[in-house]
């Protein structure tokens, strides 16, 4: 089993990657990828978050590089350019424009933090009212998967990072998010970041989880694999055999040779 497309591919326009454009392009050619979607974190008209995501004025040259590269490789990979963006409701107005003006050809939905009524990032995941911040982070990414704007979820078990040891309210939500995914048609995504370096070796509860991927299988959700790359090393270091391990352990429907633009 191998690995065929990437559609989460960071850029150092986030603040948090490193590497130029095209040292991804390369390493997912060296790394025997058909197909490569750019999808840094979604650059927003209104807000800034420095460190997480670009500056408004560095979307033109993010989608003039990306399309620029489309051409330039165009005999060695396909290229896609789209954007990880979480579900708010002031932006699907934005979110819908990027796609009918074809700025972007594809969005993803990774639910990272949400805007407060007075404009401020907040994150879920964290420990101090846990219980309530990943009720909120599972509502917030059904509300996003039912608008149909997205292609699939990435990370759709990283509220897990909100618990210390196993729960059983992780379960619940797993189910939630699985029924959703059934109900809008929408594959989630095994992450291979959570696995990446050394936090995960401290942590007893990371994701990939296997128990959110247990329900997954139980209940025949579609599934794919991102590497959600935020150095063009990661092409190269990602442990695809975990991910492919689970895929023939749990009898996931793991989608092969998906495209995220249909054909």
């Amino acid at each position: 089993m191998e690995l065929k497309y990437n559609f989460h591919t960071h850029t150092y326009r986030c603040g948090h990657a490193t590497g130029t454009d095209e040292d991804y392009v390369k390493a997912a050619i060296e790394s025997g990828f058909e197909e490569l979607g750019f999808s840094d974190h979604v650059i927003l008209k209104w807000f800034k978050q420095p460190g997480t995501r670009g500056n408004y004025r560095e979307l033109k040259g993010y989608i003039e590089s990306i399309n620029s590269l489309k051409k330039k490789y165009e005999n060695e990979i396909k290229i896609h350019l789209g954007f990880e963006c979480e579900y708010y409701p002031y932006m699907v107005g934005y979110y819908k424009s990027l796609l009918k003006k074809k700025k972007v050809e594809y969005l993803i939905l990774g639910q990272h933090n949400y805007l407060s009524p007075l404009g401020k990032f907040r994150y879920y995941i964290i420990s101090k009212y846990k219980y309530e911040k990943v009720e909120k982070y599972v509502r917030d990414l059904i509300k996003g998967m039912s608008t149909g704007l997205f292609a699939y979820v990435c990370h759709p078990d990283l509220f897990v990072l909100a618990f210390e040891e196993d729960d059983p309210v992780i379960e619940k939500h797993a189910r939630a998010i699985c029924e959703a995914s059934l109900k809008y048609d929408i594959p989630l995504e095994i992450n291979l970041a959570g696995i990446r370096g050394e936090h995960s070796k401290q942590r007893k509860v990371t994701y990939p989880y296997r128990r959110f991927w247990e329900i997954a299988s139980e209940m025949g959700v579609k599934v794919v694999i991102g590497v959600d790359a935020h150095n063009p090393e990661d092409f190269k270091t990602s442990n695809y055999q975990f991910a492919f391990d689970m895929v023939r352990d749990l009898n996931l429907k793991f989608l092969d040779d998906y495209h995220i633009i249909k054909k």
